[in-house]
């Protein structure tokens, strides 16, 4: 699970528990102005064979830490569980990541201070 803020131009997304031993991070900044989309998922995202996990777990039913998305080939981060229900999706432009996906208490309410905050309108 992690926490989602908002400082000055930045989304800060702090990693918290095990997640931040299993997934080797502490905490990941993003450019507001390169977050292209946000939604609300539950659940791991499907996999594709072109898939490859790069640091993080390898337990059935959770991903946590970096991964290969190979189709379309980008960089992604995430921190969630088969059983996650409050689930942030963001896609991202120009960042190393392209793609994050990681459950938090409240779904909705992270993502109106994003898109209260994005200056890329409609977000």
């Amino acid at each position: 699970m992690v926490e989602l803020s908002v400082n000055g131009k930045d989304l800060h997304i702090e990693i918290l528990g095990w997640s931040k031993l299993l997934g080797m991070k502490s905490s990941i900044n993003v450019p507001l102005s390169a977050i292209k989309s946000v939604a609300a998922t539950a659940g791991l995202p499907k996999s594709r064979w072109t898939d490859l996990r790069m640091f993080g777990t390898g337990f059935p039913g959770i991903a946590v830490g970096t991964f290969w998305r190979g189709s379309p080939h980008r960089w992604a981060f995430l921190d969630v569980r088969s059983s996650s229900k409050e689930v942030v999706s963001l896609e991202i432009e120009g960042q190393f990541y392209r793609s994050i996906i990681v459950e938090v208490k409240n779904a909705q309410p992270a993502i109106q201070q994003i898109r209260s905050t994005a200056p890329v309108p409609g977000i």
